[in-house]
């Protein structure tokens, strides 16, 4: 069977060496740190109209209730991520402790949350799966079949919301003519996004032979696999929002208005590889949700997406640093113990 995705540009030894590789990497991140800091300055002008009592009594409006239901949410949320790992590393044929791979899961997304997923989550996936045995280029194939899934439950989700569900999106967003069509029909969206998903699906049901690309190689999964794909990462998406909803004021946005911006301030984060969405998700979401600006009800919004942070993002990064300290320690106890080997003397 051969791999889902296996970048060869990416195996050691796999192409000469690249004299432009640093360059470009340096452009890489100096583009990603020249977005957050616009990113930051617009969300810094959005927000200069608020004053702090507003702000205050926003985050003091969030009931402890709401703030529990929220955590509650998040631990469900994080069971459900699991489902990311497991199939990947049942896809794989590889035999792990579900311990295990429920602690990878935690500790990959957790830092890719809060890092990035190049910064953090890739980093910690690699040192964590190749203590348990991963070679190099399963641990690239493990990384493609999980970013398939997160992209798979996004437009599945995304799609859903624009074509059936009720979005209200601002008229500054909505309203942008091209053509005789609108730029951000929600519609239009929304079926490309299901489109592509059902291609996908038949592809995977009709197509069974390994697809080559320059110099890689990679098979879709079976309609089985690709199925329970859709349903891990939708779950992930659909729980997320509804963290991010239920700490939102009352009577501000629908919960599939919330979904779709969600999405969006996600789909951005993602492909402008900006560590954790800061600045580009709370601009994305202050903008998609409609309120009037300098009013309690954005403030609020303002408080609720503070909250939503430290809830969604903080804590469960806390609780992987120490995951991945302890799998640390473990690993270092089991060499240890392991007998070591006295060459004989020459």
């Amino acid at each position: 069977m051969s791999t889902p995705i296996l970048p060869s540009k990416d195996l050691p030894g796999a192409m000469p060496a690249d004299g432009w590789k640093p360059l470009r990497e340096g452009g890489k991140y100096s583009a990603t740190v020249v977005v957050m800091v616009v990113a930051f300055y617009l969300l810094r002008e959005k927000l200069s109209h608020l004053d702090w009592p507003m702000f205050w009594q926003g985050l003091k409006n969030i009931s402890a209730g709401r703030i529990v239901g929220a955590i509650a949410l998040v631990a469900v949320n994080y069971v459900i991520l699991t489902g990311y790992d497991l199939i990947a590393v049942r896809y794989l044929k590889k035999k792990l402790p579900l311990r295990k791979v429920m602690s990878g899961a935690v500790v990959g997304y957790a830092m890719s949350n809060v890092l990035g997923w190049i910064f953090g989550g890739t980093a910690v996936r690699y040192r964590m799966y190749s203590s348990w045995g991963f070679s190099f280029k399963e641990i690239v194939a493990f990384i493609s079949i999980l970013s398939l899934t997160f992209w798979l439950g996004m437009f599945l989700l995304a799609g859903v919301a624009f074509a059936v569900l009720p979005v209200r999106l601002p008229e500054e967003i909505s309203g942008i003519p091209l053509r005789r069509v609108t730029l951000f029909d929600p519609h239009i969206w929304g079926w490309i996004f299901l489109c592509v998903v059902a291609a996908y699906l038949a592809a995977c049901a009709l197509w069974r032979k390994p697809i080559r690309w320059g110099q890689d190689e990679f098979q879709l999964p079976p309609v089985s696999v690709s199925s329970q794909q859709l349903v891990v990462s939708a779950a992930d998406f659909a729980l997320a929002s509804a963290t991010l909803h239920i700490l939102m004021p009352e009577g501000v946005s629908n919960f599939s208005t919330v979904l779709v911006a969600y999405l969006a301030g996600m789909i951005l984060t993602v492909t402008l590889h900006v560590p954790g969405g800061f600045g580009v998700l709370d601009l994305t979401l202050l903008s998609m949700l409609q309120t009037e600006k300098g009013s309690p009800q954005e403030a609020a919004i303002a408080a609720g997406l503070v909250v939503f942070r430290v809830i969604y993002y903080f804590l469960p990064a806390v609780v992987a640093g120490l995951l991945f300290i302890w799998n640390e320690v473990e690993m270092r106890a089991i060499a240890a113990r392991a007998p070591k080997i006295v060459k004989p003397a020459s």
